[in-house]
């Protein structure tokens, strides 16, 4: 069991996923996709849009371009995004 201060005792659960040689696992904070005013869904399924047309792109690149597109200029709230890709092992 978890415990934050202002919120009290919480669940955490923890889950594995094996990701495959390549792979790009991005990470980000609310503020990238919650706006006033706008459809959280619609700005999760650009986001998803940039991941398949870019993810193979170097990470610094990838952040850049989904920043760019994404992040209001001035935005409300804390934008985070954190960016892992699993090595591809060569074939010998």
């Amino acid at each position: 069991m978890l415990f934050h201060r202002a919120l009290g005792p919480c669940d955490r659960t923890e889950h594995r996923r094996r990701l495959p040689p390549g792979s790009t696992l991005l990470l980000y904070t609310d503020g990238l996709v919650e706006r006033r005013g706008h459809d959280m869904h619609a700005t999760v399924a650009q986001l998803v849009t940039l991941l398949a047309r870019l993810g193979d792109r170097p990470l610094d690149e990838l952040l850049h371009r989904i920043s760019n597109r994404l992040t209001d200029p001035s935005p409300e709230d804390d934008v985070v995004l954190l960016a892992v890709r699993t090595p591809v092992i060569a074939q010998r």
